[in-house]
């Protein structure tokens, strides 16, 4: 079992499942949601200009600390020694069926036979548009890779027949034979779980931090803004880079609970110490109001007005930047 840091607690467990113990006291309630689910259902798709994809290898292991965004929040953390995937998603869609829900509007830069070997894979939470059982079982195919997921989404994975899977709850930490020093945490997101409509928040969501010899990486996931990032830092220190969501953030009224906007992620990395800021969780999936390439510019005025610019490292899809750790 992963060791317990001093954070520990059993504050966002329930009797059936799991809870955000820092929520706003006001979520939006169920009609809100169905209401606007259904406006969007009838206002029909965005008009998205493409993206420019850039073509990548991965192969060669790089001499430092890289990282690589495919799109949304699936990115290639590789260091001299290892290659792990985050939230890995390679379909088309983020949706339980393949003929309808959101579908992917960038275009993939690469597929999984064109990845390196894989050794390690986080997962944040349950959510279609983060776990494709379509990928990690064609990633348990090629690769065999150790699969790192919170409570109960664990046992999902084991349930689609992944065999290499460990299970975290959040504030707790393992270190892994894998090389390159590697240590896991898995800690607080502010966020929810389910994928179906009677299954909400009965598995736990996380963030991850992964500390090896190449430096120490900071996946959020998916969160709503919240006082677990200062935690976060001052109990595993600053991380030399984050990765961090700036979509899905609209409207507010809805969204805030869940989902940072990229102000807030401005302000996340802040509380996190300043690291070097990749964004991620935007421009793939229409998930939300805004347009999906509009959280590109709004982070880039955010980290201009609070003085993360040399910070942010705004990637394209299959685009890389390396981290002096």
């Amino acid at each position: 079992m992963p060791h317990p840091h001093d954070r520990a607690s059993r504050r966002h467990h329930t009797s059936d499942g799991f809870r955000n113990p820092e929520a706003p006291d006001r979520e939006a309630s169920s009609l809100e949601v169905a209401t606007w689910l259904a406006g969007r259902l009838f206002n029909g798709k965005q008009n998205v200009p493409p993206h420019a994809v850039t073509p990548i290898d991965l192969a060669p292991p790089p001499a430092q600390l890289r990282i690589t965004w495919i799109g949304h929040a699936t990115t290639v953390v590789q260091t001299p020694d290892l290659t792990i995937l985050t939230d890995p998603h390679f379909g088309m869609r983020a949706s339980p069926v393949p003929f309808a829900g959101p579908e992917r509007l960038a275009r993939l830069p690469l597929t999984i036979a064109d990845l390196p070997t894989v050794d390690a894979v986080l997962i944040s939470h349950d959510h279609y548009d983060h776990l494709d059982r379509a990928s990690v079982e064609d990633l348990e195919r090629r690769f065999s890779p150790l699969f790192l997921a919170p409570l109960g989404c664990a046992d999902r994975l084991r349930h689609w027949g992944l065999e290499n899977v460990l299970d975290f709850d959040w504030w707790t930490y393992e270190d892994l034979d894998l090389g390159a020093g590697l240590r896991v945490h898995a800690l607080p997101a502010m966020h929810f779980s389910g994928r179906s409509l009677t299954d909400r928040n009965q598995t736990l969501w996380a963030s991850w931090a992964l500390s090896t010899d190449a430096g120490t990486i900071y996946f959020g996931g998916d969160s709503g803004y919240g006082p677990h990032f200062s935690a976060i830092r001052e109990t595993i220190g600053t991380p030399d880079v984050a990765l961090l969501p700036i979509g899905a953030y609209e409207p507010r009224s809805i969204m805030k609970p869940v989902h940072v906007s990229p102000d807030e992620a401005i302000q996340a990395a802040i509380d996190l110490g300043r690291p070097a800021l990749v964004p991620i969780h935007w421009g793939t999936f229409d998930l939300a109001n805004e347009p999906v390439q509009a959280p590109a510019p709004a982070v880039v005025r955010c980290a201009e007005r609070k003085g993360l610019t040399e910070q942010l490292h705004l990637l394209r899809p299959g685009e890389s930047t390396h981290i002096d750790a």
